[in-house]
């Protein structure tokens, strides 16, 4: 359950989903099947649909600067080299950044260069699920893409056990102190070593950390289907109405 406790974490810090693992490209309009352990199974694009490419439009916008999420982790600087420890040629205490994580799930996810793309417009693509999915065709189990971060650099770190410890070192010099140096900067080398317990890592590597999507479930009374984006709400709590009800 590693990626579900992770990705409501993210969302607590972030208001967004988390990609777990971070290797797996998300584009908009990619859709899922949403297991329950929380990892996502790429079913394809609804921009393959007949339709699509043409009549949603989706926008870009970059993102300056570069953000750091922590959740269930804290930041250590100096740690100390114990027996076995693998530290690369040339850096020292100073270099290094001692990482640990409370439980299952705990992560720090940075990331540089980032690229928002979105669907500009989400009414008529939340009827077009609407409508597949009283046909019989959409599943409740199944969610849409509908923005995306992209970034040339990102680095994410995720614990499978509590208790977890990874160290991270800077193979360049650092200049103004290592505590506000960005751990997705690639220009400084970052590298990977020392697990103890057990987790999952993608060190400045091109990604896409985090997205928004549009997800269905049938209404608490009767058959009828509503729409809910997930990532603009606590997806703990139920809606009671159809958004798209009209009165009559």
């Amino acid at each position: 359950m590693v990626a579900a406790e992770y990705s409501r974490l993210v969302y607590e810090s972030t208001g967004w989903r988390g990609a777990y693992p971070l290797v797996v490209p998300i584009r908009v309009g990619d859709y899922f099947q949403l297991r329950s352990d929380g990892v996502p199974i790429y079913l394809g694009n609804a921009f393959n649909w007949p339709g699509w490419k043409d009549g949603v439009s989706v926008d870009s916008e970059a993102i300056e600067g570069s953000e750091t999420f922590y959740g269930g982790c804290q930041r250590k600087i100096g740690a100390s080299a114990d027996a076995g420890t693998q530290i690369p040629g040339g850096v020292g205490i100073a270099g290094t950044l001692s990482l640990s994580f409370s439980h299952e799930g705990s992560f720090v996810l940075a990331y540089d260069a980032a690229v928002r793309t979105r669907m500009q417009s989400l009414v008529p693509v939340q009827r077009a699920i609407l409508a597949s999915a009283s046909s019989g065709w959409w599943q409740e189990d199944w969610i849409l893409v509908v923005e995306v971060i992209a970034t040339e650099s990102a680095t994410l770190v995720v614990a499978t056990e509590g208790g977890s410890e990874l160290e991270l070192h800077a193979n360049a010099t650092i200049p103004t102190g290592i505590a506000g140096v960005p751990i997705a900067e690639p220009s400084l080398g970052w590298t990977a070593s020392s697990w103890r317990g057990g987790g999952y890592c993608s060190i400045c590597r091109t990604g896409t950390p985090l997205y928004h999507c549009l997800k269905l479930r049938r209404r608490r009374f009767g058959n009828n289907w509503e729409a809910q984006l997930l990532d603009e709400y606590d997806p703990t709590e139920l809606f009671t109405g159809d958004p798209f009800e009209r009165p009559a």
